[in-house]
């Protein structure tokens, strides 16, 4: 029986990593989390599962990865604003953690394939729409950056060492568990799960500047499985893919489409006026494709 380790399995990409794979293989899966984004409350139903083992720890106190066939590096820390404030904390995070596991891999000589969680944040606002994995890098924001320089790690390792991984790029992820309301600081908060949350509670939307920017939104269990396809492919990749939707929808229409009530609030600095994913490599080397679409959720979940 196959093994897998998630890092940052309690939180919203993690968790419904964690419940595709238990659905859809009979893999044993260890999950690891510090809880400082995630939450238990996220895994709660496969705590009990006995081909799921929870260990609350960071990544930098791992010792070993030999019992794992697949790795999903997905533990990481916040979004765009809060790393420019809080830079070294986001440093440990999003680029020391990763660099752990790869010295692991370099001292016990063995090389598990691992599935890097990109973002579609290191291309800024891109020069080409659709935006395929060819565009210029241009990061607008620490925290985009620290995700380009672990993949330039990868790439620079592979040089020296037999790594194998693959790199998804997300473009806006949305789904159940989107958004915590008990902590702002969720590393995977959608706006549509805060857009949502504010119509549940009564509240008027608020759209950052004129709501013009589009956004590129794909479904988390499309990432989830995105990220099993990528795990399990035949061939020795070491390289990365877009994973997104293939479509745009403004933060006004978006709004629209949950609420008559909205107000506008100042932009916010280091975030791209738009993300559009070129998502062909991912349908010709993976043979993945979205299946949903973001109006079925808003409608599901409309309240």
């Amino acid at each position: 029986m196959k093994k897998a380790l998630i890092t940052g399995v309690a939180g919203f990409i993690g968790s419904n990593l964690l419940d595709f794979l238990i659905k859809s293989t009979d893999w044993e899966i260890t999950g690891i989390d510090n809880l400082t984004t995630g939450t238990k409350l996220n895994i709660n139903k496969q705590i009990n599962n006995n081909r799921f083992t929870f260990k609350r720890m960071d990544c930098i106190h791992l010792t070993s990865l030999k019992e794992y066939d697949h790795i999903f590096h997905l533990a990481a820390l916040p979004r765009i604003q809060p790393s420019f404030e809080f830079i070294n904390e986001h440093v440990i995070a999003n680029l020391v953690n990763g660099i752990h596991l790869l010295e692991i891999m370099i001292k016990e000589n063995y090389f598990p394939r691992i599935i890097y969680s990109g973002s579609s944040a290191i291309y800024g606002t891109p020069e080409h729409i659709p935006t395929d994995e060819k565009e210029p890098i241009s990061c607008l924001s620490p925290y985009a950056f620290q995700k380009y320089e672990f993949e330039k790690y990868l790439e620079l390792i592979a040089t020296r060492y037999p790594l194998n991984y693959v790199i998804l790029r997300y473009f806006n992820p949305y789904g159940p568990r989107s958004f915590n309301p008990e902590n702002k600081f969720n590393a995977y908060s959608s706006v549509v799960g805060i857009f949502l949350n504010r119509k549940k509670e009564g509240k008027k939307l608020l759209i950052t500047g004129d709501g013009k920017q589009k956004r590129d939104f794909i479904h988390v269990e499309d990432v989830a499985r995105a990220n099993y396809t990528a795990s399990v492919h035949p061939e020795k990749l070491n390289t990365a893919f877009n994973i997104g939707n293939g479509s745009t929808l403004s933060i006004l229409e978006l709004a629209k489409m949950i609420s008559d009530e909205y107000d506008f609030i100042e932009k916010r600095e280091g975030e791209a006026e738009i993300t559009f994913a070129d998502i062909t490599k991912a349908k010709r080397i993976l043979k993945w494709s979205p299946l949903h679409k973001i109006e079925d959720y808003i409608k599901e979940n409309h309240s």
